[in-house]
């Protein structure tokens, strides 16, 4: 056999993660807490089954700012089927587009001051952007190291087997600087791999990845997904508070689907000629732009970004957040500072549980266990809102510390 054939299951194991993965959800389902049909009352505060007629507040969704129900987006989304009169060309962006999707792209750039690249998901700006980064096309055409933070999140996990057949890809343990700087000491070319704010909660150490960066060249792809809108006096997001100017060796990714209120991913990026390059390579030149409706809610969003309004739900969604903390106090919740927050209590059957107590009491949160957090510290996954009035969090607060007793 030659050497250079490798065996699977270097970067994934279906055979090991399906059946663990598949017996948590049946866990999640034999309780309820799964297929749940339901009509918004208001907005996301109270949502209401319709079998059971049971209202909840979500705290499941990443609309982190509740602006995916803002009168003002809903109408420019439909204010942009009325004038378009078409849901989309159905084609290569980069062939034909249409003009609403080019003052989209120039409001965009303007906004957050750097070159945007708008798609679909940041599923698909992985999937065009990683293999180019690591083949070395997006540089000098030399192949880098990639370094992949252990919990960058599955959209760009999963690219791990395409990545390694252009270049060496390694993972490292979750915000280990160290570890990263042993490999740009030992590679002259890296990139590293991860998120601003990680979607199980905690951030990224982005003084010293940018003081990495600053002593070796290292590239920096950064999914700021959670942190968008959410922060930064423009909704520039958490990644931008240190990477201000992105220059040749840094792309941020991020969700126009969460906190900024209407559905796809844009991609910064610092320099033209990676964004010309980018513009119709892979997955971003296929038929699937962005349809006319989300143009229009883009747009929409970006009027909110621009006015007081976002300031003013930002500054809510910080006050809930300091007094959930405070709350807590005493608990083990991952998340401190941040309006995403995990908490730990070991095995599936009692993240159920405490998902169940928690929806008995009007409250949706996510159990979340392997693959997505490692086997044996599976746990629920909240997320605050700036959307949401003082009087819910702090109910919200109490009814889980009550919840988190009545488990033990």
């Amino acid at each position: 056999m030659s050497e250079d054939i490798v065996g699977p299951h270097r970067f994934r194991n279906n055979r090991k993660m399906v059946p663990a993965a598949e017996a948590a959800w049946g866990l999640s389902e034999k309780h309820g807490m799964l297929g749940l049909v339901v009509e918004a009352v208001d907005g996301q505060n109270r949502l209401r089954e319709i079998d059971s007629g049971h209202e909840f507040a979500n705290l499941s969704s990443c609309s982190y700012l509740g602006l995916n129900s803002h009168p003002a987006v809903i109408e420019a989304g439909r204010a942009a089927l009325a004038d378009e009169r078409i849901t989309g060309l159905s084609m290569g962006e980069f062939r034909i587009r249409l003009g609403i999707m080019n003052r989209l792209e120039e409001e965009l750039a303007e906004h957050f001051g750097t070159h945007v690249l708008p798609s679909v998901s940041c599923g698909v700006l992985s999937a065009a952007i990683l293999p180019l980064l690591a083949s070395g096309h997006l540089g000098d055409g030399e192949p880098l190291v990639v370094v992949f933070d252990r919990f960058a999140h599955f959209s760009m996990n999963f690219l791990k087997p395409i990545v390694a057949d252009e270049t060496l890809v390694l993972t490292c343990p979750h915000n280990d600087m160290q570890f990263l700087e042993d490999v740009c000491r030992r590679y002259p070319r890296v990139a590293y791999v991860c998120e601003g704010v990680y979607s199980v909660g905690g951030q990224a150490d982005l003084a010293g990845i940018k003081a990495l960066q600053d002593r070796y060249g290292m590239f920096v792809y950064l999914d700021d997904s959670h942190a968008l809108s959410a922060v930064g006096p423009r909704g520039e997001g958490y990644a931008r508070s240190v990477f201000e100017d992105l220059g040749a060796r840094t792309v941020i990714v991020a969700s126009i689907a969460k906190a900024f209120g209407s559905t796809g991913g844009i991609a910064m990026i610092g320099e033209r000629h990676i964004y010309d390059f980018l513009y119709r390579s892979g997955p971003l030149a296929w038929s699937q732009g962005l349809r006319t409706a989300a143009v229009g809610t883009s747009l929409g969003a970006l009027r909110v970004h621009r006015g007081p309004e976002l300031t003013q739900r930002q500054r809510q969604l910080a006050h809930n957040i300091a007094l959930f903390d405070d709350r807590l106090r005493g608990h083990e919740v991952r998340g401190t500072g941040s309006h995403i927050k995990f908490v730990t209590v070991g095995d599936n059957d009692r993240a159920v549980r405490l998902s169940t107590d928690l929806y008995r009491r009007g409250y949706y949160c996510s159990a979340m266990f392997f693959p997505i957090v490692a086997q044996g510290d599976a746990g629920v996954r909240m997320m605050l809102r700036g959307d949401m009035p003082t009087e819910l969090a702090e109910r919200f607060a109490d009814d889980l510390v009550d919840a988190l007793a009545g488990l033990e």
